[in-house]
Protein backbone atom coordinates (compact mmCIF):
# COMPACT_ATOMS: atom_id res chain seq x y z
CA UNK A 1 0.00 0.00 0.00
CA UNK A 2 1.12 3.38 -1.15
CA UNK A 3 2.73 5.27 2.11
CA UNK A 4 1.19 8.80 2.88
CA UNK A 5 2.70 11.93 3.06
CA UNK A 6 3.46 12.09 6.46
CA UNK A 7 4.44 8.49 6.60
CA UNK A 8 6.71 8.60 3.51
CA UNK A 9 8.42 12.34 5.12
CA UNK A 10 9.25 10.14 8.34
CA UNK A 11 10.73 6.97 5.88
CA UNK A 12 12.66 8.86 3.75
CA UNK A 13 13.94 11.65 6.41
CA UNK A 14 17.59 11.61 7.96
CA UNK A 15 17.14 11.95 11.51
CA UNK A 16 16.90 15.41 13.21
CA UNK A 17 19.85 18.04 13.14
CA UNK A 18 21.92 15.76 10.64
CA UNK A 19 22.49 18.86 8.11
CA UNK A 20 25.99 18.69 7.75
CA UNK A 21 27.07 22.05 6.57
CA UNK A 22 30.57 20.01 5.52
CA UNK A 23 28.48 17.88 3.33
CA UNK A 24 27.15 20.85 1.19
CA UNK A 25 30.82 22.61 0.70
CA UNK A 26 32.50 22.97 -2.88
CA UNK A 27 35.78 23.35 -4.34
CA UNK A 28 37.07 26.64 -5.68
CA UNK A 29 40.07 27.86 -7.18
CA UNK A 30 42.74 29.86 -5.24
CA UNK A 31 45.03 32.49 -6.16
CA UNK A 32 47.28 35.13 -4.18
CA UNK A 33 46.80 38.51 -3.20
CA UNK A 34 49.56 39.61 -5.81
CA UNK A 35 48.29 37.52 -8.61
CA UNK A 36 47.49 40.17 -12.42
CA UNK A 37 44.06 40.48 -12.82
CA UNK A 38 44.80 39.59 -16.07
CA UNK A 39 45.24 35.96 -15.17
CA UNK A 40 42.18 36.28 -13.06
CA UNK A 41 40.25 37.08 -16.30
CA UNK A 42 41.78 34.03 -18.00
CA UNK A 43 40.84 31.99 -15.07
CA UNK A 44 37.63 32.78 -15.54
CA UNK A 45 37.28 32.40 -19.10
CA UNK A 46 38.96 28.93 -19.30
CA UNK A 47 36.47 27.84 -16.33
CA UNK A 48 33.13 29.18 -17.48
CA UNK A 49 31.17 27.41 -14.67
CA UNK A 50 33.43 29.20 -12.03
CA UNK A 51 31.05 31.90 -9.92
CA UNK A 52 34.05 33.26 -7.59
CA UNK A 53 37.08 32.99 -6.95
CA UNK A 54 39.10 32.93 -3.48
CA UNK A 55 41.94 35.13 -2.35
CA UNK A 56 44.33 33.28 0.14
CA UNK A 57 47.66 34.55 1.79
CA UNK A 58 50.71 32.37 2.35
CA UNK A 59 48.89 30.56 5.09
CA UNK A 60 45.93 29.41 3.22
CA UNK A 61 43.79 32.26 5.17
CA UNK A 62 41.10 33.55 3.02
CA UNK A 63 42.01 37.22 2.31
CA UNK A 64 39.06 38.26 -0.09
CA UNK A 65 36.73 37.09 -2.35
CA UNK A 66 36.65 38.18 -6.40
CA UNK A 67 32.60 37.22 -7.65
CA UNK A 68 33.05 37.07 -11.35
CA UNK A 69 29.92 38.86 -12.21
CA UNK A 70 31.30 42.11 -9.86
CA UNK A 71 34.81 41.34 -11.38
CA UNK A 72 33.80 42.02 -15.03
CA UNK A 73 31.48 44.57 -14.27
CA UNK A 74 34.57 46.39 -13.23
CA UNK A 75 36.45 45.65 -15.72
CA UNK A 76 33.82 46.48 -18.98
CA UNK A 77 34.53 50.40 -18.17
CA UNK A 78 36.40 51.97 -21.44
CA UNK A 79 39.65 51.97 -19.24
CA UNK A 80 38.79 48.83 -16.93
CA UNK A 81 40.97 46.16 -18.53
CA UNK A 82 43.89 48.74 -19.06
CA UNK A 83 43.57 50.17 -15.71
CA UNK A 84 43.57 46.75 -14.09
CA UNK A 85 45.09 44.27 -16.10
CA UNK A 86 48.32 44.34 -14.85
CA UNK A 87 47.50 45.04 -10.90
CA UNK A 88 46.80 42.57 -8.41
CA UNK A 89 43.76 41.23 -7.62
CA UNK A 90 44.01 42.41 -4.32
CA UNK A 91 43.09 46.17 -6.14
CA UNK A 92 39.32 44.44 -7.12
CA UNK A 93 38.57 41.81 -4.39
CA UNK A 94 35.83 42.49 -1.52
CA UNK A 95 38.31 42.03 1.27
CA UNK A 96 35.65 41.32 3.67
CA UNK A 97 33.70 38.45 2.54
CA UNK A 98 31.50 36.71 4.79
CA UNK A 99 33.78 33.74 6.58
CA UNK A 100 32.61 30.85 8.16
CA UNK A 101 33.84 27.90 10.16
CA UNK A 102 33.23 24.46 8.55
CA UNK A 103 31.53 23.56 12.23
CA UNK A 104 29.25 26.03 12.10
CA UNK A 105 25.45 25.15 13.24
CA UNK A 106 23.42 24.90 9.42
CA UNK A 107 21.07 27.56 11.12
CA UNK A 108 23.63 30.15 12.53
CA UNK A 109 25.22 30.23 8.93
CA UNK A 110 21.96 30.91 7.23
CA UNK A 111 20.98 33.97 9.77
CA UNK A 112 24.38 35.34 9.23
CA UNK A 113 24.49 34.95 5.42
CA UNK A 114 20.85 36.66 5.41
CA UNK A 115 21.80 39.21 7.66
CA UNK A 116 24.66 40.76 5.50
CA UNK A 117 23.74 44.06 2.91
CA UNK A 118 21.97 43.45 -0.21
CA UNK A 119 24.15 44.11 -2.55
CA UNK A 120 26.17 41.14 -0.72
CA UNK A 121 22.96 38.84 -0.43
CA UNK A 122 23.94 36.46 -3.27
CA UNK A 123 27.98 36.12 -2.74
CA UNK A 124 29.47 32.85 -1.84
CA UNK A 125 30.41 32.06 1.82
CA UNK A 126 34.04 31.40 2.30
CA UNK A 127 34.41 28.34 5.01
CA UNK A 128 37.14 27.58 7.05
CA UNK A 129 38.40 25.24 9.88
CA UNK A 130 41.04 26.69 11.99
CA UNK A 131 41.19 29.72 9.64
CA UNK A 132 42.05 28.13 6.60
CA UNK A 133 40.37 27.94 3.72
CA UNK A 134 38.53 24.84 3.10
CA UNK A 135 35.64 25.60 0.63
CA UNK A 136 32.56 27.81 -0.63
CA UNK A 137 29.00 27.74 -0.06
CA UNK A 138 26.86 29.33 -3.47
CA UNK A 139 23.38 30.90 -2.53
CA UNK A 140 22.17 27.65 -4.00
CA UNK A 141 24.00 25.75 -1.58
CA UNK A 142 22.58 27.83 1.06
CA UNK A 143 18.45 27.45 0.18
CA UNK A 144 19.14 23.89 -0.56
CA UNK A 145 20.27 24.18 3.53
CA UNK A 146 17.18 26.22 4.74
CA UNK A 147 14.85 23.47 2.66
CA UNK A 148 16.43 20.78 5.10
CA UNK A 149 16.04 22.53 7.78
CA UNK A 150 12.46 22.97 7.08
CA UNK A 151 12.11 19.36 6.41
CA UNK A 152 13.35 18.37 9.43
CA UNK A 153 11.12 20.61 11.54
CA UNK A 154 8.58 19.69 9.80
CA UNK A 155 9.44 16.06 10.55
CA UNK A 156 9.83 17.16 14.20
CA UNK A 157 6.09 18.70 14.26
CA UNK A 158 5.11 15.34 12.83
CA UNK A 159 6.96 13.09 15.28
CA UNK A 160 4.83 15.55 17.94
CA UNK A 161 1.77 15.31 16.98
CA UNK A 162 2.32 11.79 16.73
CA UNK A 163 3.42 11.35 20.50
CA UNK A 164 0.44 13.82 21.18
CA UNK A 165 -1.68 10.88 19.85
CA UNK A 166 -0.68 8.34 21.78
CA UNK A 167 -0.85 10.33 24.57
CA UNK A 168 -4.45 11.04 24.40
CA UNK A 169 -4.75 7.36 23.45
CA UNK A 170 -3.81 6.65 26.89
CA UNK A 171 -6.16 9.09 28.70
CA UNK A 172 -8.94 8.10 26.42
CA UNK A 173 -8.12 4.57 28.22
CA UNK A 174 -7.53 6.29 31.70
CA UNK A 175 -11.45 8.10 31.24
CA UNK A 176 -12.76 4.72 30.35
CA UNK A 177 -11.51 3.53 33.41
CA UNK A 178 -13.21 6.05 35.13
CA UNK A 179 -16.33 5.73 33.65
CA UNK A 180 -16.46 1.83 34.44
CA UNK A 181 -15.57 2.22 37.71
CA UNK A 182 -17.65 5.35 38.46
CA UNK A 183 -20.64 2.81 37.26
CA UNK A 184 -19.41 0.34 40.30
CA UNK A 185 -19.53 2.96 42.47
CA UNK A 186 -23.12 4.25 41.64
CA UNK A 187 -24.17 0.29 41.43
CA UNK A 188 -22.62 0.21 45.25
CA UNK A 189 -24.48 2.98 46.34
CA UNK A 190 -27.70 1.56 45.09
CA UNK A 191 -26.94 -1.82 46.64
CA UNK A 192 -25.84 0.48 49.92
CA UNK A 193 -29.14 2.64 49.97
CA UNK A 194 -31.34 -1.04 49.63
CA UNK A 195 -29.21 -2.85 52.51
CA UNK A 196 -29.76 0.09 54.64
CA UNK A 197 -34.18 -0.47 54.78
CA UNK A 198 -33.52 -4.14 55.70
CA UNK A 199 -32.41 -3.11 59.42
CA UNK A 200 -29.56 -3.92 61.71
CA UNK A 201 -29.25 -7.66 60.57
CA UNK A 202 -27.99 -6.67 57.85
CA UNK A 203 -25.60 -4.42 59.07
CA UNK A 204 -22.36 -6.59 58.70
CA UNK A 205 -23.21 -7.28 55.18
CA UNK A 206 -23.28 -3.63 54.77
CA UNK A 207 -20.28 -3.03 56.52
CA UNK A 208 -18.50 -5.27 54.05
CA UNK A 209 -20.22 -3.05 51.43
CA UNK A 210 -18.70 0.01 52.58
CA UNK A 211 -15.57 -1.66 52.85
CA UNK A 212 -15.64 -2.69 49.30
CA UNK A 213 -17.04 1.18 48.47
CA UNK A 214 -13.83 2.60 49.84
CA UNK A 215 -11.84 0.56 47.92
CA UNK A 216 -13.59 1.62 44.56
CA UNK A 217 -13.23 4.95 45.77
CA UNK A 218 -9.41 4.28 46.01
CA UNK A 219 -9.05 2.83 42.84
CA UNK A 220 -10.97 6.14 41.49
CA UNK A 221 -9.25 8.22 43.27
CA UNK A 222 -5.55 6.31 41.69
CA UNK A 223 -7.85 6.45 38.14
CA UNK A 224 -8.49 10.33 38.24
CA UNK A 225 -4.93 11.40 39.70
CA UNK A 226 -3.75 9.26 36.43
CA UNK A 227 -5.90 11.21 34.12
CA UNK A 228 -5.19 14.55 35.59
CA UNK A 229 -1.12 13.86 35.16
CA UNK A 230 -1.69 12.84 31.49
CA UNK A 231 -3.73 15.40 30.71
CA UNK A 232 -1.28 17.98 31.81
CA UNK A 233 1.68 16.22 30.05
CA UNK A 234 -0.72 16.37 26.82
CA UNK A 235 -1.15 20.35 28.10
CA UNK A 236 2.85 20.52 27.34
CA UNK A 237 2.98 18.33 23.84
CA UNK A 238 0.37 20.74 22.71
CA UNK A 239 2.66 24.11 23.85
CA UNK A 240 5.18 22.29 21.70
CA UNK A 241 3.38 21.63 18.67
CA UNK A 242 2.47 25.62 18.94
CA UNK A 243 6.00 26.60 18.82
CA UNK A 244 6.96 24.19 16.45
CA UNK A 245 4.38 25.92 14.53
CA UNK A 246 5.30 29.44 14.74
CA UNK A 247 9.45 28.37 14.20
CA UNK A 248 8.12 26.95 10.82
CA UNK A 249 6.49 30.29 9.92
CA UNK A 250 8.96 32.11 10.91
CA UNK A 251 11.18 29.80 8.71
CA UNK A 252 8.85 30.23 6.00
CA UNK A 253 8.20 33.75 6.20
CA UNK A 254 12.52 34.61 5.65
CA UNK A 255 12.19 31.57 2.73
CA UNK A 256 9.65 33.91 1.29
CA UNK A 257 11.89 36.72 1.39
CA UNK A 258 14.97 35.30 0.43
CA UNK A 259 13.12 33.81 -2.59
CA UNK A 260 11.34 36.97 -3.89
CA UNK A 261 14.96 38.35 -3.46
CA UNK A 262 16.12 35.89 -5.94
CA UNK A 263 13.29 36.60 -8.32
CA UNK A 264 12.68 34.09 -11.08
CA UNK A 265 14.99 31.40 -9.71
CA UNK A 266 12.81 31.73 -6.39
CA UNK A 267 9.69 31.29 -7.05
CA UNK A 268 9.60 27.43 -6.96
CA UNK A 269 10.99 27.93 -3.57
CA UNK A 270 8.62 30.63 -2.66
CA UNK A 271 5.73 28.42 -3.34
CA UNK A 272 7.16 25.69 -1.39
CA UNK A 273 7.39 28.35 1.76
CA UNK A 274 4.21 29.78 1.62
CA UNK A 275 2.27 26.09 1.96
CA UNK A 276 4.88 25.68 4.92
CA UNK A 277 3.51 28.56 6.11
CA UNK A 278 -0.03 27.80 5.49
CA UNK A 279 0.28 24.28 7.20
CA UNK A 280 1.83 25.86 9.71
CA UNK A 281 -0.79 28.39 10.30
CA UNK A 282 -3.84 25.58 9.93
CA UNK A 283 -1.50 23.65 12.82
CA UNK A 284 -1.36 26.31 14.96
CA UNK A 285 -5.19 26.70 14.87
CA UNK A 286 -5.39 23.24 15.48
CA UNK A 287 -3.26 23.21 18.46
CA UNK A 288 -5.61 26.32 19.73
CA UNK A 289 -8.67 23.99 19.58
CA UNK A 290 -6.97 21.13 21.03
CA UNK A 291 -5.71 23.62 24.23
CA UNK A 292 -9.52 24.50 24.87
CA UNK A 293 -11.08 20.91 24.62
CA UNK A 294 -7.44 20.10 26.74
CA UNK A 295 -9.49 22.72 29.15
CA UNK A 296 -12.78 21.11 29.21
CA UNK A 297 -11.33 17.53 30.15
CA UNK A 298 -9.11 19.03 32.61
CA UNK A 299 -12.72 20.28 33.93
CA UNK A 300 -14.40 17.28 34.03
CA UNK A 301 -11.56 15.29 35.33
CA UNK A 302 -11.38 18.10 38.71
CA UNK A 303 -15.21 17.43 39.13
CA UNK A 304 -14.76 13.85 38.29
CA UNK A 305 -11.87 14.27 41.55
CA UNK A 306 -14.23 15.82 43.41
CA UNK A 307 -16.61 13.37 43.16
CA UNK A 308 -14.55 10.56 43.74
CA UNK A 309 -13.10 12.99 46.56
CA UNK A 310 -16.91 12.96 48.29
CA UNK A 311 -17.51 8.80 47.62
CA UNK A 312 -14.53 8.48 49.77
CA UNK A 313 -15.32 10.48 52.42
CA UNK A 314 -18.79 9.38 52.41
CA UNK A 315 -17.49 5.39 52.57
CA UNK A 316 -15.06 6.41 55.58
CA UNK A 317 -18.46 7.77 57.28
CA UNK A 318 -20.64 4.97 56.86
CA UNK A 319 -18.03 2.45 58.08
CA UNK A 320 -17.74 4.63 61.10
CA UNK A 321 -21.63 4.62 61.39
CA UNK A 322 -22.29 1.20 60.69
CA UNK A 323 -20.78 0.18 63.91
CA UNK A 324 -23.24 2.83 65.50
CA UNK A 325 -26.47 1.48 67.16
CA UNK A 326 -30.59 2.23 65.90
CA UNK A 327 -29.65 5.60 67.22
CA UNK A 328 -27.61 6.40 64.09
CA UNK A 329 -29.23 4.45 61.58
CA UNK A 330 -31.21 7.01 59.98
CA UNK A 331 -28.09 9.79 59.73
CA UNK A 332 -26.44 6.33 57.65
CA UNK A 333 -29.78 6.27 55.36
CA UNK A 334 -28.89 10.17 54.92
CA UNK A 335 -25.40 9.68 54.10
CA UNK A 336 -26.36 6.56 52.00
CA UNK A 337 -28.06 8.95 50.27
CA UNK A 338 -25.48 11.83 49.02
CA UNK A 339 -23.30 8.92 48.29
CA UNK A 340 -25.86 7.81 45.70
CA UNK A 341 -25.78 11.45 44.12
CA UNK A 342 -21.96 11.77 44.60
CA UNK A 343 -21.66 8.27 42.61
CA UNK A 344 -24.31 9.99 39.95
CA UNK A 345 -21.90 13.52 39.16
CA UNK A 346 -19.07 11.46 39.07
CA UNK A 347 -20.97 8.91 36.44
CA UNK A 348 -21.79 11.73 34.73
CA UNK A 349 -18.49 14.00 35.24
CA UNK A 350 -16.66 10.64 34.07
CA UNK A 351 -19.35 10.29 30.47
CA UNK A 352 -18.30 13.74 30.21
CA UNK A 353 -14.93 13.60 30.19
CA UNK A 354 -15.00 10.55 27.88
CA UNK A 355 -16.71 12.58 25.49
CA UNK A 356 -14.42 15.66 25.77
CA UNK A 357 -11.16 12.96 25.22
CA UNK A 358 -13.10 11.79 21.95
CA UNK A 359 -13.06 14.86 20.16
CA UNK A 360 -9.40 15.94 21.32
CA UNK A 361 -8.81 12.72 19.51
CA UNK A 362 -10.70 13.65 15.96
CA UNK A 363 -8.63 16.67 16.44
CA UNK A 364 -5.24 14.69 16.42
CA UNK A 365 -6.80 13.27 14.01
CA UNK A 366 -7.58 16.09 11.39
CA UNK A 367 -4.46 17.27 12.37
CA UNK A 368 -2.54 14.48 11.28
CA UNK A 369 -4.42 14.48 8.09
CA UNK A 370 -3.82 18.11 7.52
CA UNK A 371 -0.04 17.36 7.77
CA UNK A 372 -1.00 14.13 5.60
CA UNK A 373 -2.41 16.75 2.83
CA UNK A 374 0.41 19.34 3.36
CA UNK A 375 3.18 19.87 0.81
CA UNK A 376 6.49 20.68 2.00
Amino acid sequence: MALSVLEKMEHDAVPVHSVNVAEWMRDCPVVPPDKPCGDVVSLFRERKELECIVVIDANRRPVGLVMKHRFFRTLSSLFGMSLYGEKPIAKLMDSEPLLADSGLSPQELIDRAMARQEERMYDTVIMTRGGQFEGILTISDLLNIARMLQREASIRQIRTVRDADGMIEDIHRAVEKVAETAVLSRRSSEQIAEMTEQGRAELAQMLSLFRQWHDSANRQDRSVAVLLERTAEVFGIAKMIAELANQCNLLALNAQIEAARAGEHGRGFAAVAQEVRALADQTKQSTERINRQLRDMADAAEAAASAVREGKLGAEEGIRRVFSAEATFNKLWEISGDNLEAAARLSEASRQANGVSAQIREQIRKLTAQLNNGQF
